[in-house]
């Protein structure tokens, strides 16, 4: 269909068209729908003109779909049903009946924090709800929200963009973990030192081996840099890397207290100036008053103040 024809598509030209394949009777069709039998045959002619296609035969005192009727059938009824629920979602959602995908944007750091929670309450309150989980890209992410590519993000404060809705999860900070055999204190000198030593250095987490972290834009702006030893897809190999070496890890509090302790690591805090890292939820105002969303951002302000905040490990 060219896009001419398609701005000339009436909705209740296609309510027609759903009525015709389930009655596949002129008469009884505008019955169905409270039209009288001449409006049905006006609205079937405009549908002919614009699919370029007969549509319905008249066969033995009934309306037979043509091959490309039947082509159209499920997709129009489907969107028809999808369209009617749309409209009466705000009386009647009730996520145990939702179906389609979700898709959020999340830093891999809370994919053992924040993530499981998220998708167990996912799948016991709305089972027919599938979630697609994206990696964030920071210089994206405002265009990604606007277009629909991502329904919701959850990044920190850093990350986001103009003109979104923005609002805190829980309060973090970073905190630096090191082999327990290291027993040097851990300053800000000390940590920008395995820039000019050869044997040591920092693990880093990226999914696409790219990118600078927020550790390294606090050092940037004081014209300091680190040496990145090792660069990891995701965070959960982090503990037993640093057990295991002289390699050091500098990640927020609470993603620490949601790895997978490993022996022989110390925890203290980062030896770097305060800065903002605490994740915040995104999303565009064009979905704000979606009911299907904020269900969404409701169960992840839920699972946020219900992390547990005094498990984890301790730190020095």
């Amino acid at each position: 269909m060219t896009e001419r024809n398609l701005r000339g598509v009436d909705l209740n030209l296609l309510v027609v068209f759903d009525a015709l394949m389930a009655e596949r009777h002129v008469t009884r069709a505008a019955q169905f729908n409270g039209l009288s039998q001449s409006a049905v045959s006006k609205a079937l002619n405009r549908l002919r003109y614009l699919l370029e296609d007969s549509l319905f035969e008249r066969r033995e005192g009934r309306m037979e779909p043509t091959p490309r009727a039947l082509e159209l059938a499920g997709p129009i009824h489907d969107a028809l049903s999808e369209i009617s629920r749309t409209l009466t979602l705000h009386r009647t959602f009730d996520p145990r009946y939702v179906t389609g995908t979700l898709r959020i944007a999340i830093i891999d750091l809370h994919h053992v924090s924040l993530l499981p929670a998220l998708v167990a309450r996912v799948r016991r309150d709305a089972p027919n709800l599938d979630l697609c989980i994206h990696a964030i890209d920071r210089h994206r992410l405002g265009d990604q929200l606007a277009s629909g590519d991502i329904d919701l993000a959850v990044a920190p404060i850093l990350m986001g963009s103009p003109g979104l809705h923005t609002e805190l999860l829980w309060k973090d900070h970073l905190v630096t973990l090191i082999c327990a055999e290291n027993r040097r204190p851990m300053t800000l000198e000390a940590f920008t030192e395995a820039c000019h030593v050869v044997d040591a250095g920092h693990v880093h987490v990226s999914a696409d081996g790219q990118g600078n972290s927020l550790v390294d834009s606090i050092l940037a702006a004081r014209g300091l840099r680190r040496r990145i030893a090792v660069t990891l897809p995701s965070a959960a190999g982090i503990p037993f890397v640093v057990a295991a070496t002289d390699l050091v890890a500098t990640l927020p509090s609470r993603i620490v207290k949601g790895l997978a302790p490993a022996p022989g690591v110390r925890i203290m805090p980062a030896p770097l100036p305060a800065v903002e890292v605490s994740p915040h939820l995104f999303w565009h105002p064009r979905t704000h008053n979606s009911p299907l969303r904020a269900w969404l951002r409701a169960i992840i302000r839920e699972i946020a103040a219900d992390l547990e905040t005094n498990g984890g490990w301790k730190m020095e």
